[in-house]
């Protein structure tokens, strides 16, 4: 797929922040190199699925991030697996460009996004498993 997909965290209706380590334990095995200058991991899970992260550090705190985008995300079941363990242990939200709602983890995620956001994309649904999400990404 030749697209970018975002992960941000809110918290009543801002941008929030996570533990870094999080993004870092969850594609630990992926992450072939570090761009630091770009704020990128590189994932790849095999020659023909790759994808680069850009991480939205805290410009203070580099062991926070609000989340990251994820560019050209390969059509492979790890990545939306990987997006889907962040999106149950964050208040985060996955979405697109296109006709795709944004998606979440956790019911408990909703109350806190953007308003403008959500005005602008849709009503979020809480997605069951990565499965879902490379489906409905696929689909926008």
């Amino acid at each position: 797929m030749s697209f970018e997909a975002y992960l941000n965290c809110f918290e009543d209706g801002e941008e929030s922040y996570f533990p870094t380590s999080i993004v870092e334990d969850t594609f630990a095995p992926f992450i072939t190199r570090r761009e630091p200058e770009f704020s990128c991991w590189v994932v790849t899970y095999n020659a023909t699925a790759q994808a680069d992260l850009y991480l939205n550090l805290d410009p203070g705190d580099a062991s926070q991030c609000s989340g990251f985008t994820v560019a050209r995300p390969p059509d492979d079941p790890r990545l939306y697996d990987g997006l889907w363990k962040i999106l149950r242990a964050t208040s985060s939200v996955v979405y697109c460009p296109g006709e795709c709602p944004p998606m979440v983890g956790r019911a408990e995620t909703i109350p806190h996004l953007n308003p403008d956001m959500v005005e602008a994309l849709g009503s979020p649904v809480v997605v069951l498993d990565g499965h879902e999400i490379r489906d409905r990404l696929e689909r926008s």
